[in-house]
């Protein structure tokens, strides 16, 4: 039986965007069958999974209460075959503390380059306005969820691609 490779999606705090890369992916069909499936965030979460974030996810049949986030370490992007950055900032971390340039989420799930934004970016107000940021959350998963067939059939044109910088 030949080893399945790891996949590493990294967010901010690992409750929302990689967090949900990673239980998405998981959930689809055949997936544990090509990979090995993680997530990690830069720096501690602020604060625990908000609600909007399991509700929607548990709409998908996803159960997250076994997810405790994790922080990323130097050496777990040595140990993985495709670490993907959520969003450009993480790229951009990653890149200035870590030397890696990283490929985007939405490059290698949908073949383009766009920012996969936070809640806090989008909806100034969040902390104050729950409808809108679970209606801005909940599309992010929902985008989240949809591009994993994508990121099945364009992981192997990414397996070793990301790059160490000078």
């Amino acid at each position: 039986m030949q080893s399945r490779p790891t996949l590493l999606f990294i967010c901010s705090g690992n409750i929302f965007r990689s967090m949900s890369a990673e239980y998405s992916l998981k959930a689809q069909a055949g997936a544990s069958e090509k990979v090995i499936v993680r997530s990690a965030g830069l720096k501690p979460p602020p604060h625990g999974i908000v609600d909007f974030v399991r509700d929607h996810l548990a709409g998908k049949g996803i159960d997250i209460s076994g997810h405790h986030p994790t922080q990323l370490e130097p050496a777990m992007l040595d140990e993985v075959a495709l670490p993907i950055a959520m969003g450009l900032e993480h790229q951009q971390v990653i890149e200035r503390d870590f030397g890696r340039r990283l490929p985007l989420f939405s490059e290698v799930a949908y073949g383009t380059i766009e920012p996969l934004r936070d809640v806090w970016e989008v909806v100034p107000d969040w902390r104050n306005n729950e409808p809108a940021s679970a209606k801005y959350g909940c599309s992010v998963i929902d985008y989240i969820h949809d591009g994993m067939p994508g990121l099945l059939e364009r992981m192997d044109g990414f397996m070793g691609r990301d790059s160490k910088t000078p």
